[in-house]
C-alpha cells in the first residue's frame, strides 16, 4: 500500500459524461480540512496540450490530450515523444495491464462511450465493449477486470467481459481518476469540478470502505500507478504531474 513512496475545447465534462441516477455515496471517514497535500515529484511539460487521461507501465506513459483526442507515448525516463496512436474517439480514460492499454473512448458525434483494449504490437482489437448507461470515463484494471468510474453517479463499477456490471463500489465524490494497487482503488475525485478541491481517496477493493487520504491542489485529471509513484495531469497547465501520498 503506498505511502510517501467530442465537446469543444474547455467544455466541462458534464457535456460528455451522462448524468443518470446517482449512486448512494459511500461513508467519509476523513474530515478532509485535515488531510495533508500530495508531495509532488516532478511536473512534466507535456508534449501536447490539455493532458487529460495518463496510463504508464513504469517505463512508457501514455498521455491522452483532450485538444488534439490522440495519445502522446512518452519515455518515462527521458520524457522524450517516442510515438503516437490514433483512436476511434476522445480517450477519457486509459489504464495499462498485462501488455496492453485499456481505454474508455468517446466515439461517434454522439460520445458513445466504449472500453477498448489497444496492444502496441498489433494495434487496436476489433471488439469493444459498451460502458454501462452509456457513461463513464477513468479506469483501472482488478485482476483482469474492469474498474469503470462514472463520474457523476459516484460510482466505481466492476464488469465482466461482456460491460456486465458485477459489483457497484459508491465513492464519496466524482470520479475523475482510477488507480488500482493490490486490493485499493485509489480515485481521484472531487465535488465540484470547477471551483471545488480535489481529493485522494483510497477505497477497499474487498469490503468497499473508502477514505479521504490526501488533497490535491489543483484540477487533476487521471490517475496511475507505476510502482513506486503516482502519475495525474494538471490539464489547464499543460503538465503531468508524478506525486506521492503523504505520509
Amino acid at each position: 500500500m503506498p505511502h510517501g513512496t467530442v465537446a469543444p475545447a474547455r467544455a466541462r465534462e458534464s457535456i460528455n459524461e451522462r448524468q443518470t441516477t446517482r449512486m448512494p455515496e459511500a461513508a467519509r471517514a476523513t474530515d478532509t480540512r485535515m488531510l495533508a497535500p500530495i508531495v509532488e515529484i516532478d511536473r512534466l511539460v507535456s508534449t501536447s496540450p490539455e493532458p487529460h487521461s495518463v496510463a504508464t507501465d513504469g517505463r512508457t506513459v501514455w498521455i491522452g490530450s483532450r485538444a488534439t483526442r490522440r495519445i502522446d507515448v512518452m519515455n518515462a525516463e527521458t520524457w522524450q515523444k517516442t510515438g503516437e496512436i490514433v483512436p476511434p474517439g476522445m480517450p477519457w480514460g486509459m489504464t495499462f495491464a498485462s501488455g496492453a492499454l485499456v481505454m474508455t473512448c468517446g466515439e461517434t458525434e454522439d460520445d458513445a462511450r466504449r472500453v477498448r483494449r489497444f496492444v502496441p504490437e498489433t494495434g487496436f482489437e476489433a471488439s469493444f465493449v459498451a460502458c454501462p448507461e452509456d457513461t463513464g470515463s477513468h479506469l483501472g484494471l482488478y485482476g483482469d477486470r474492469v474498474l469503470l468510474g462514472q463520474w457523476y453517479n459516484k460510482a466505481l463499477h466492476l464488469l465482466d467481459e461482456n460491460g456486465g456490471v458485477l459489483r457497484t463500489y459508491p465513492a464519496p465524490h466524482g470520479i475523475a481518476g482510477v488507480a488500482v494497487v493490490d486490493h485499493s482503488a485509489y480515485l481521484l475525485g472531487t465535488d465540484d469540478e470547477d471551483e471545488g478541491e480535489y481529493w485522494i481517496t483510497r477505497l477497499n477493493l474487498e469490503n468497499g470502505a473508502a477514505v479521504d487520504v490526501a488533497v490535491v491542489p489543483f484540477r487533476a485529471r487521471s490517475l496511475a500507478w507505476d510502482g513506486s509513484r503516482f502519475w495525474t495531469n494538471h490539464r489547464e497547465a499543460d503538465r503531468t504531474v508524478t506525486f506521492a501520498l503523504p505520509a
